[in-house]
């Protein structure tokens, strides 16, 4: 052993802000013997009598009683306090989770409207091409692919709709795109 670690064991330091004290304090906690006498002294049935008359004298009791009583009521409070930011927290989950139930039965909706005007255009485009089979006349033609133009304008428009609620977006404009683009295509086939 060296003088240094010989000059350590014999000094006692009681100041917990140097390194020393930590050092003392870590070598006693790290020795079986010591846990061993914890133990047996916890073991003995004296330590509990010792202990049970030292906390039934009234001295202690009589003052004991209140601190109890306001420790449990601290902890009624900071429980209830708890509870309360629980319940807030949960209370906005739920709220997060009805709005996305709304936008949810929104996005339904306007899937079902776009569904709809598609719907009618394959039936419009169907009727169209037995019409164009059987050979009718010019004015019919022209008027079947008025129809079906208008029902393209509609489908485009109920396509914004639900690219709108999709993306939760503000209203737009409707003289969009596509509803020129249909305007342009229907003025073109008009033309000779």
């Amino acid at each position: 052993m060296t003088s240094a670690a010989a000059s350590l064991k014999e000094r006692v330091v009681s100041n917990p802000l140097e390194a020393d004290f930590w050092v003392t304090m870590w070598n006693k906690l790290t020795e079986p013997d010591l846990w061993v006498a914890v133990w047996g002294r916890l073991i003995e049935p004296t330590f509990w009598v010792t202990a049970w008359k030292a906390f039934s004298a009234p001295e202690v009791v009589i003052p004991l009683i209140p601190l109890l009583l306001m420790a449990l009521y601290v902890g009624w409070k900071i429980k209830g306090a708890i509870g309360d930011v629980k319940i807030k927290g949960m209370e906005a989950q739920i709220d997060a989770a009805n709005q996305r139930l709304l936008l949810a039965n929104e996005q339904r909706a306007a899937g079902a409207a776009v569904e709809k005007e598609v719907e009618t255009l394959r039936k419009q485009v169907a009727d169209l091409k037995t019409r164009f089979e059987t050979g009718p006349q010019h004015n019919e033609l022209a008027t079947s692919l008025g129809n079906v133009t208008q029902t393209l304008a509609r489908l485009f428009s109920a396509n914004d709709e639900l690219q709108r609620t999709f993306v939760q977006s503000g209203p737009r404009d409707r003289n969009d795109n596509h509803d020129n683009a249909a305007q342009e295509q229907d003025e073109r086939k008009r033309r000779p």
